[in-house]
């Protein structure tokens, strides 16, 4: 397992309308490998439709079902995709 969670990640949106967001604690978790990333995007429920963020060769994007709107923006925050440096 590589020491940065976020190196190799495919950051590209598996739609239209979804957003990078992160778990607001994820680096402080220890949970070993977990980018805390996820896609997502509001759901005509006004909740969030959420999805795995995989490595690049990873197959897709999969779905992760829908979480309450307040429950989700209270764990997560967005994130712009162009500042994690997942790449390095």
């Amino acid at each position: 397992m590589t020491d940065n969670p976020l190196k190799g990640l495919n950051l590209t949106p598996p739609g239209e309308g979804f957003e990078l967001w992160r778990h607001r604690n994820a680096g402080r978790l220890g949970t070993e490998g977990w980018s805390g990333l996820y896609w997502a995007r509001r759901a005509h429920s006004g909740g969030y439709e959420i999805r795995a963020v995989l490595r690049e060769g990873e197959a897709y994007s999969y779905a992760g079902g829908v979480f309450p709107g307040t429950t989700f923006e209270r764990f997560y925050e967005r994130v712009d995709p162009g500042g994690l440096g997942a790449g390095e």
